[in-house]
């Protein structure tokens, strides 16, 4: 083993020895069919009442959110409206200099690295809980990966028939069921599963 190699594995064993672990939850609310938005509209204002009020209460248990730069873009005014307050955010995203005018360090930070880079990067900010919150495009990229620990899932009694799917990357991932309620007031249902190694 040469003199890098073995720098760059004590480097990385140092890297796992001192960060904190990190749990890492994707969050989404789909149709009955699967999909995440309702045709060609990109952002989340189909879902229930029901699941608004949850995934608001639901995020103030994590400390640092993931989020592709299309979810960001559906939620910019409000995300910009708190930015200095409330969890660490990192938007995944292939042209960072584009937002770099709502870039606030270590609040909310753009970024074109990996899943595992970005995971390390709040980690060193301390964060332990990390809500995945899509779309598409960073499902498929933190599955792929083997990052996501655990999915959290509203189903909304809907059907579109057309939309984004939850991943559009070919995947195949045994979960196993750990909760389940109906929300209240509500004919949606929340699923939460784990997923298996």
């Amino acid at each position: 083993m040469t003199g890098r190699k073995i720098r760059l594995t004590l480097a990385s064993l140092y890297k796992q020895l001192i960060l904190t672990p990190m749990l890492i939850t994707l969050i989404v609310a789909q149709s009955i069919d699967g999909f995440i938005t309702r045709h060609d509209s990109g952002g989340a204002d189909w879902t229930s009442p029901a699941d608004k009020k949850w995934f608001r209460h639901c995020l103030t248990g994590f400390d640092a959110q993931v989020m592709a730069s299309k979810t960001y873009d559906s939620a910019r005014a409000g995300i910009l409206a708190n930015r200095s307050t409330g969890a660490f955010r990192i938007v995944m995203t292939r042209d960072p200099v584009r937002y770099q005018t709502d870039h606030l360090a270590g609040k909310l930070e753009f970024s074109a690295a990996a899943p595992s880079e970005i995971i390390e990067r709040l980690q060193q900010e301390g964060c332990t809980k990390c809500a995945l919150l899509g779309g598409a495009f960073a499902h498929d990229a933190f599955l792929e990966a083997g990052l996501v620990d655990e999915l959290w899932i509203t189903l909304e009694p809907r059907l579109f028939g057309s939309g984004t799917p939850v991943v559009s990357a070919q995947q195949d991932r045994r979960l196993e069921l750990i909760h389940h309620e109906r929300l209240p007031e509500s004919d949606s249902l929340l699923l939460k599963y784990r997923v298996r190694p």
